[in-house]
């Protein structure tokens, strides 16, 4: 009897075992959060849905520049949408490869997740639901899009809950530390925990990562005001460098006041004090709040011998543009200028529509 019971019971666990999907799961693996400079990129994500011209504009001039060995995974609402941008974008060397999801989606691939290194593969570590996405089926539909990538047959990753809001772009890191952005501690302050020092403690479990928070930093996602360069360099944005340079129009001008300029300059000040090397970059922040012409929204690829940044530049600021190309080309970088005329005034530029999932 006791040798049928265990056969049973064998055969119950056994079917169990097929039936159980493998992805998404819960808990969360150890991982240490995706370097944005350190590496060579082999595999990214983009976002595109019909009739996004200021996302296809963006991705017209970057994606002709990407080396042949980039995979680039085109996350989509439905086949009319890849072929649309396929037919945009023109001649390519990287391998684009459609992901059709079948169901809403926004063009902007950086918010929902953050990479975790991990060995196989990665995992994609989700934000928490935003509240009033259930009445927006496109912002909704990103909440989604990391499990499209997951299940997908040859897919390397796994995904996870985080149990923190954030949005993806909140983060900027390098092999050591992540910057976190305002908005993110805003948005987890007294409701995911009760004090920084926990966000902190959160945080740093999550990502493997030291943690800096920027309580005081302009009021936008990290890799809009600084950037992580490697050796030990982090670049921060100076509106006072670009006060005298001439400019597109910006909603309500340009802010050059006091109050702005001290919420750059701690973000310096915080760089510093965790170690780093700050080099400071021009940069005319908008009046509203949400609109820059930045040149740290970028992707940086390290390849042997080489360091290449895609960075933003934009039509009439050609002094502005030079300024900036000369301080990338001051630290030893090869730059790609990427047009991102379309895509700023949706208060995104290359990083907002570029998620990078896989570095050497």
């Amino acid at each position: 009897m006791l040798a049928k019971l265990s056969a049973i019971l064998l055969g119950l666990l056994a079917a169990i075992a097929v039936v159980v999907p493998m992805r998404p799961q819960t808990g969360i693996p150890r991982g240490d959060i995706l370097s944005d400079c350190d590496g060579h990129i082999r595999t990214i994500a983009i976002n595109y849905v019909a009739g996004a011209d200021f996302a296809s504009d963006v991705y017209r001039s970057f994606l002709p520049q990407l080396p042949a060995d980039i995979r680039v995974l085109v996350l989509c609402p439905d086949e009319h949408a890849f072929a649309e941008l396929r037919s945009r974008v023109g001649s390519v060397s990287a391998q684009l490869q459609p992901v059709i999801v079948n169901h809403p989606m926004t063009p902007w691939s950086r918010d929902r997740w953050v990479t975790l290194r991990r060995d196989p593969g990665a995992v994609l570590l989700l934000s928490n639901s935003e509240e009033g996405s259930e009445i927006w089926p496109q912002r909704k539909g990103d909440e989604q899009l990391a499990s499209d990538l997951a299940v997908r047959d040859d897919s390397p990753w796994i995904v996870r809950p985080s149990g923190l809001f954030f949005d993806g772009g909140d983060f900027v890191n390098d092999d050591r530390t992540a910057f976190i952005a305002p908005g993110a501690i805003r948005r987890n302050l007294h409701f995911t925990v009760a004090n920084k020092a926990e966000l902190v403690e959160r945080l740093s479990s999550l990502v493997g990562r030291h943690i800096v928070l920027l309580p005081d930093a302009p009021d936008h996602h990290a890799g809009m005001f600084m950037m992580a360069a490697g050796d030990n360099v982090i670049l921060v944005a100076d509106p006072s460098l670009a006060h005298d340079l001439p400019h597109l129009p910006l909603p309500g001008g340009a802010d050059f006041s006091p109050e702005t300029q001290a919420r750059y300059d701690s973000v310096a000040a915080a760089a510093t004090a965790a170690g780093y090397r700050v080099v400071r970059i021009p940069q005319i922040p908008a009046a509203d709040g949400k609109t820059f012409l930045t040149y740290l929204n970028v992707i940086i690829d390290q390849r042997p011998g080489r360091r290449i940044v895609y960075m933003p530049v934009f039509d009439g600021c050609e002094a502005l543009n030079s300024a900036a190309r000369e301080v990338w080309q001051g630290i030893a970088y090869e730059v790609r200028p990427v047009n991102c005329t379309s895509s700023f005034r949706q208060f995104g530029n290359l990083r907002c529509l570029v998620n990078v999932l896989e570095r050497s």
